[in-house]
């Protein structure tokens, strides 16, 4: 009698803890609504809120069918190139009964009546990776995870791996190889980016011509997806 007690008791609290809503760390602004501007700043999507606290409710919506078939077609591409288009090869991975349509979400904004773009949120394993993310080409490269949000018209299944070539200089390339383990459902997805190394290279610096800068890159990134809101990442706000 005693372990069936413990044992409903560890469950109800497993599942208290799969239910906590991830928070916005430090969170300065009142209660607003999570948008996405996927198909244009005239056509907010709104996928759930944020409290006066911080604590994120995602609610995405099943359908698109508030966005007319003429934006979705504008602002949609081949699965291929949404998923892809930092391969060498992206137009040649998937055969063509298995490009669809998708489309990456974008930042996650904060909106509100008063202030139609208060702020955005990023997602990330590690802090120190969003200066990278705000600019890939000056700032250094961590390990580390970030994610991105995709919308796809149809579930979609891939295991594979491409390589990213960038000539940096007439001496050097830069290469990133990417192994994807996908498994996407309709709808709205959560891709995570996981760089696992990275390697030093010397690019033409920005401000001062002739000069070079020694930044770190990715040389090796893990793709993975999921439907369920990531529960290990931090959620860092930048607000307007």
């Amino acid at each position: 009698m005693k372990k069936s007690v413990l044992f409903l008791v560890a469950c109800a609290f497993q599942a208290g803890m799969a239910q906590t809503n991830p928070t916005v760390e430090d969170y300065p602004l009142k209660a607003m609504d999570l948008v996405l501007f996927s198909f244009g700043m005239d056509n907010p999507l709104t996928i759930g809120t944020i409290s006066d606290s911080g604590e994120l409710n995602f609610k995405f919506p099943k359908d698109l069918n508030s966005i007319s078939d003429e934006t979705k077609a504008n602002f949609m591409s081949d699965t291929a190139f949404t998923l892809f288009s930092k391969c060498d090869n992206s137009y040649d991975i998937l055969s063509e009964d298995k490009n669809g349509k998708a489309v990456n979400a974008g930042y996650i904004s904060l909106s509100s009546k008063d202030n139609p773009y208060a702020g955005l949120i990023f997602l990330v394993a590690d802090e120190a990776l969003i200066p990278w993310l705000e600019d890939t080409y000056s700032n250094n490269a961590v390990t580390g995870s970030y994610f991105e949000l995709v919308y796809i018209e149809s579930d979609f299944n891939y295991q594979g791996e491409c390589t990213s070539t960038v000539s940096n200089t007439e001496k050097d390339t830069i290469e990133t190889s990417y192994t994807y383990d996908l498994q996407l459902k309709a709808g709205f997805n959560f891709i995570e980016y996981n760089i696992e190394s990275v390697l030093e290279h010397a690019v033409p610096s920005m401000y001062e011509e002739g000069a070079f800068d020694n930044i770190m890159k990715p040389s090796k990134i893990k793709v993975t997806s999921t439907q369920t809101v990531p529960p290990t990442t931090k959620w860092i706000g930048k607000y307007f």
